[in-house]
C-alpha cells in the first residue's frame, strides 16, 4: 500500500479526485491508496452483500452497504471503507443516508482480504472499527477459505469451511456456512 506523504483533514480527503486503479482510505490523517481488488475479491463480497442485504431487508433490521466510507474517528481523521457493511436500523441517524461519508460506525464491517493487504494492516483496520464502536468485524481470507471473526468484547474466532458464520447479536438469525460462501456453483 503506497501512502501519500501529506496529512489531510476529512474536508481535503473528501476532495481528492477518484483514483481509477486504487481506493483510498484516510487512516490517521494520511491518505493511504490500495489497488483495485480483483474477481474472486468482489464475487466474495458480492455474495456477502447479497445474503445480508436479503436478511436485513427481509427482517427490518437495517441497511447493508459495499464500498461505503465511515467516518471512525475525527481526530486523528480516519475514514475506512470496509468492503461490505451493515447499519442496524437503530443505528441509522434520523436524517437517513447520507450523502457523503457516514458519519458513525458500522455495526458490522467485513473486509476480503485481497493480495496486497499484510496482517499488520489488516489488525489496523480490525482495530479501527472496534475502537469506533463497531460490534462485529469479519475478515474474509479467499486464500484459505476462512473467516475469522472478532467482536467487541475482544471476541475472535476462525472460522473454517465446516462451520457456519453467524451474525451473532448484530444480526440475529443470520446464518451462512463457510463452505456455501466459497462454493462457485452458486
Amino acid at each position: 500500500m503506497a501512502k501519500i506523504a501529506e496529512l489531510l483533514t476529512v474536508e481535503e480527503f473528501q476532495r481528492l479526485p477518484e483514483e481509477d486503479a486504487y481506493r483510498v482510505e484516510l487512516v490517521r490523517g494520511r491518505a493511504v491508496r490500495e489497488p483495485r481488488p480483483g474477481a474472486r475479491h468482489g464475487w466474495l463480497a458480492g455474495k456477502i452483500f447479497h445474503a445480508l442485504h436479503a436478511h436485513a431487508r427481509e427482517h427490518a433490521l437495517g441497511l447493508a452497504v459495499i464500498e461505503t466510507g465511515f467516518l471512525l474517528s475525527v481526530d486523528p481523521p480516519t475514514i475506512r471503507g470496509p468492503d461490505v457493511a451493515f447499519i442496524a436500523a437503530a443505528s441509522m441517524p434520523p436524517e437517513g443516508i447520507p450523502v457523503g461519508f457516514w458519519t458513525l460506525s458500522p455495526d458490522l464491517a467485513v473486509e476480503v482480504l485481497s493480495p496486497s493487504n499484510s496482517a499488520i494492516e489488516i489488525q489496523a483496520k480490525i482495530l479501527d472499527y472496534l475502537a469506533a464502536g463497531t460490534r462485529l468485524v469479519w475478515v474474509v481470507d479467499p486464500h484459505n477459505e476462512t473467516v475469522s471473526v472478532h467482536g467487541a468484547r475482544n471476541e475472535s474466532n476462525l472460522l473454517t469451511r465446516k462451520d457456519d458464520l453467524t451474525g451473532g447479536e448484530v444480526l440475529p438469525d443470520f446464518r451462512m456456512g463457510i463452505a456455501d460462501l466459497f462454493r462457485t456453483d452458486r
